[in-house]
């Protein structure tokens, strides 16, 4: 009875530090990830602005999701790319501007959501101005910050355009 006994309690006592190990300590996510993600969207917005594609894909994870206004999403780098290469040539996209509403986080993820502002002016085509809301997914890679997931709403309907002549 008294080995039984014995054992029971090594047994209880060898589950209870096990469950109470816990896992392995993760990474806080702090006020020095906010200031690196605050900085790393003041980076991206000069890149747009200044139309440089091939510095905005830096800023991607190799998986990053892209989810624009009015168009469907987009996967991977070279997507993402191609999307921001169209949007400042072909459309006109230039005077990006982002304003800060959060940067929360949690560990490696983090979330950013503010407002955006820009201007459209595509050639041959009227200029327009938007504006609108982002929330925008990011995971710590390799000590760096990148975006996983960005979707954008503008405020504004979208432009439809004319209905072609009919042939005569």
């Amino acid at each position: 009875m008294r080995r039984g006994l014995a054992f029971l309690f090594a047994l209880t006592a060898a589950v209870g530090l096990v469950a109470c190990g816990g896992s392995a300590p993760t990474e806080q996510f702090g006020r020095a990830d906010a200031e690196q993600i605050t900085t790393m969207v003041q980076d991206f917005v000069a890149a747009y602005n200044a139309k440089d594609v091939e510095k905005i894909g830096t800023y991607f994870a190799g998986n990053a999701s892209l989810m624009p206004a009015n168009r469907s999403a987009l996967s991977g780098v070279d997507a993402v790319k191609g999307f921001y290469k169209e949007r400042v040539t072909t459309e006109g996209a230039t005077d990006l501007a982002v304003t800060m509403a959060s940067v929360q986080g949690h560990g490696p993820l983090a979330y950013f959501t503010g407002t955006f502002t820009l201007n459209l002016k595509p050639a041959g085509g009227a200029e327009r101005h938007d504006r609108g809301k982002v929330i925008w997914i990011l995971r710590k890679l390799g000590g760096q910050w990148k975006f996983e997931y960005q979707m954008m709403s503008s405020d504004l309907p979208p432009i439809v355009p004319p209905e072609p002549e009919p042939v005569k």
